[in-house]
């Protein structure tokens, strides 16, 4: 048949020659099985004995042939004729999923790599395919036909002569794109991309057991129209595991009504809005029910949720080890290690106060001046006199942020960094650190009108592999000399010394190499522990950067799966796939109307830029009017990817902050 001639070059003969088999499938919803034709092979050789490969692939060119009217039965294949009758839920999925992206009625061929499983057992999440393949180039669609809890059987024979058997093994499989290059060539791409993102342990010997969580705090619906929510990463992660959620919030939340119940198994609407109370109210109201665990991904309910699960005997990380570094003067006093001179106040007024006066003779302007507990920065402002240290308190009392305290310390000049720890019983499984971009009130001329909210954060750090291991060494013993042991904690850190700062060139702002670099070896300044998952936006690009998802790590460290754990802590081979930012809209004035076309109009002024944006969400309602809460605020977030360069990303990424002010102004 001439339809089954290949592109390129045809399947050749030998040790990778194909194997060809025809099948009657039933793909139509009208009934009426396809006639195909599969030509397929083992992407390799059996490995050497003792070499257990973590994943291996089949090779698969489909050439639809025909629609054969009339029954699958045997009686209807004309006699000699050698078609098999194939009831195969897995074959018909992939000859579906060629039907469906069939550009033209001679676009019969399509091709895929079918994932087979080395080894018995069950996956380590059931969406695995789609979570570590994520932005692959060479992929049209990914094909999932694994059944949650049936185990996967083990690739047994790597000289196989029959395809059905095969796909026993097998999640699912990945459709080819079609290009200019022939089918082998692309299938020979995909191989070495699959193994990159697929060499862990992805199947594991233990079935998960059901379980359910309660989770605190549902987060904001942002979008009713597109049904964004900021609850979204956690949702995915728990319905990936198998894992069945209660939410509890505030009366009227949006998961409470019927809408949007798929995703919850129960919701019980709490007070929360008196922390002191809260964990009273959280156990009181989970009293009675069936649950494995207890989380939070608001860090308004970390606290509430630490003592909650303590008082329900659930498990969490120590209430005093949360507690310290919740309150960042209880963090500074816990590292007797940091020697920092740091301090506290109540009031601007302590200011004038002899002993304030005389503590305040050991710190050198500029200072730092920040909440003991607050969050998104809000508050935080650079003196660098007496006046404006006046001046930023007073601020503070203004906008309600100094109820629990002022902590005054010395400004540490130097890159910031964000660093997010995935740790087992003290042991760091996955570190990842990003470069936070200066913010206006880390310029030289800043005043106490300037503030420290981000800007935009690209990752992976251009910081020197030095300067990222004393990074992660420091502040991995901060994490343990504060009290904790296990899960996901989100950690702001700078560089002092650093070999690198940041300077413009031709236009854009990166790290280059400092010059006049300190004689002193570089050292980590820690700025504050968040006991929790970074927020969304960092959830998703460390997720499509490295294959490793932060809420589904929170869920296994308080379900103590640690086999599943580990295994989710493994980043892609070569650790990542591309360069990733993720960029905050600001509230840049008052009275902001948020279009409901932002990113519409953004990215068609843009289109060389929309192809690489993975994400493009709201923190509020469009059409809604926003101001900037107490001087801080977002409306907005775009996540862009590049595998050109850094310089590539960092270029779009100043585009895209110019068009939004531009549209948002009405430019």
């Amino acid at each position: 048949m001439s339809s089954m001639t290949m592109r390129a070059s045809q399947p050749g003969n030998g040790e990778n020659a194909f194997t060809i088999e025809d099948f009657l499938v039933q793909a139509n919803e009208n009934g009426v099985p396809t006639r195909i034709r599969c030509q397929w092979r083992l992407s390799e050789s059996a490995p050497p004995e003792g070499d257990l490969k973590h994943v291996c692939c089949l090779d698969l060119i489909i050439t639809i042939v025909s629609t054969v009217p009339g029954s699958v039965e045997a009686r209807d294949i004309k006699d000699g004729d050698s078609t098999t009758a194939a009831s195969s839920v897995a074959l018909e999925k992939i000859v579906r999923a060629c039907q469906s992206v069939r550009s033209t009625v001679v676009d019969n061929q399509r091709a895929a790599k079918v994932i087979l499983a080395t080894r018995r057992g069950f996956l380590c999440r059931n969406d695995i395919l789609s979570l570590r393949m994520v932005h692959c180039p060479y992929i049209e669609a990914i094909i999932d036909y694994s059944v949650q809890d049936v185990a996967l059987s083990p690739l047994l024979s790597y000289n196989p002569t029959n395809l059905l058997p095969l796909l026993s093994s097998s999640p699912g499989a990945l459709l080819l794109k079609h290009s200019s290059v022939s089918y082998l060539d692309t299938l020979e791409m995909l191989e070495m991309e699959v193994k990159t993102r697929l060499s862990f342990d992805w199947v594991l010997p233990t079935q998960p057991a059901a379980s359910t969580i309660a989770v605190i705090g549902g987060r904001p619906l942002y979008d009713i129209k597109k049904g964004s929510y900021g609850f979204r990463g956690p949702f995915e992660a728990a319905q990936a595991l198998g894992i069945s959620l209660i939410v509890l919030d505030r009366p009227g939340h949006w998961l409470e009504g019927e809408k949007y119940s798929y995703l919850r198994q129960d919701f019980i609407a709490i007070d929360v809005s008196d922390d002191t109370a809260l964990p009273i109210i959280i156990a009181d109201a989970l009293k009675g029910k069936k649950l494995d665990g207890i989380v939070t991904f608001s860090d308004e309910f970390v606290i509430a949720t630490a003592k909650a699960a303590e008082a329900l005997s659930l498990p969490t990380e120590p209430v005093q080890a949360i507690l310290q570094a919740h309150y960042k003067d209880g963090t500074r006093n816990a590292l007797h290690s940091s020697g920092i001179q740091t301090v506290r106040v109540e009031s601007s007024e302590q200011l004038q106060e002899a002993t304030t006066v005389d503590d305040l003779k050991g710190l050198q302007y500029p200072l730092i001046v920040k909440p003991c507990r607050g969050g998104a920065s809000r508050g935080v402002r650079k003196a660098r006199n007496h006046s404006d240290l006046q001046t930023a308190i007073q601020k503070m009392e203004k906008d309600g942020l100094s109820k629990h305290g002022v902590l005054i310390e010395q400004y540490i000049d130097g890159p910031e960094v964000d660093a997010n720890f995935a740790v087992w019983n003290g042991e760091v499984l996955f570190c990842e650190i990003s470069d936070d971009f200066p913010c206006p009130g880390d310029l030289s001329e800043s005043t106490t009108d300037d503030d420290f909210a981000e800007t935009y954060m690209v990752l992976p750090s251009s910081l020197p592999a030095k300067e990222l291991e004393i990074l992660k060494s420091s502040l991995h013993q901060s994490l343990l000399e504060l009290g904790f042991s296990s899960g996901v904690f989100h950690v702001e850190a700078r560089v002092k010394n650093s070999s690198m700062r940041y300077e413009e060139t031709d236009g854009i702002l990166d790290l280059i190499n400092a010059l006049n670099a300190a004689a002193e070896e570089p050292d980590a300044f820690l700025i504050e522990v968040n006991a929790r998952p970074p927020g969304l936006t960092v959830v998703y690009s460390t997720l499509y950067t490295y294959g490793v998802d932060y809420c589904a790590l929170q869920f296994l460290r308080v379900l103590g799966d640690r086999e599943r754990f580990a295994a989710l802590c493994k980043p892609f081979s070569s650790q990542t796939q591309y360069w990733c930012v993720n960029i905050h809209v600001p509230i840049h004035r008052e009275n902001i109307l948020v279009p409901h076309d932002f990113f519409d109009r953004v990215l068609g002024r843009l289109p060389e830029v929309a192809p690489h944006v993975a994400r493009a969400e709201f923190y509020t309602q469009p059409g809604n009017v926003v101001s900037p809460i107490r001087g801080v605020g977002f409306f907005a977030y775009f996540t862009i990817h590049s595998r050109v360069s850094r310089r590539h990303l960092l270029e779009m990424t100043a585009r895209v902050r110019e068009v939004s002010r531009q549209v948002v102004d009405g430019e």
